[in-house]
């Protein structure tokens, strides 16, 4: 159990650092997408546990060492959209395709629905997104195009990451 969060932890550790240096190489109007948000919701969905929660706070923890937002609100985020892929698990089919497509775009529009959320209670302390922007939208785009090549090269190593569910 504790090596499996250590090398999902590390996935997303690693997701962070590519996005953070190599991928500014390929942005499209200076918006990149969000590799770490993606390998978060992959093992979030596969996980009958906690794991995918714990997870993203720590992840969400480090990015928010090497960030400008407050401390804990990339916690708060990537746990809350970790919890909410959870919640999915086991619920729904999950083709190669079709469904990683929707979760990069649908875990895009929720990480930016948590931080409009923050922006409500915290005010200016928390920068959202504008749901008018085109940002927002290339983000989700570019989420939902990589989320099924991110899911395909995952699929081999899943039996590392996530624990079998476990019958009662």
């Amino acid at each position: 159990m504790i090596r499996r969060f250590l090398l999902s932890l590390s996935l997303v550790t690693l997701a962070l650092v590519v996005q953070s240096t190599w991928l500014d190489a390929i942005a499209i109007r200076s918006v990149i997408p969000d590799l770490a948000l993606l390998v978060l919701v992959f093992i979030s969905f596969h996980s009958p546990s906690l794991q995918g929660q714990a997870v993203g706070f720590v992840a969400g923890f480090l990015q928010d060492g090497i960030s400008a937002g407050p401390l804990g609100l990339n916690s708060f985020v990537k746990t809350a959209i970790a919890w909410s892929f959870n919640a999915l698990s086991g619920k729904f089919y999950i083709d190669r395709i079709l469904m990683p497509l929707l979760f990069g775009f649908a875990a895009t529009l929720l990480k930016a629905l948590y931080y409009a959320l923050l922006y409500w209670i915290f005010g200016d302390k928390v920068q959202a997104y504008n749901f008018l922007s085109a940002y927002l939208w290339i983000e989700a785009g570019y989420n939902a195009f990589l989320a099924p090549v991110l899911f395909l090269l995952l699929s081999p190593i899943k039996r590392f990451l996530v624990a079998r569910e476990i019958s009662s």
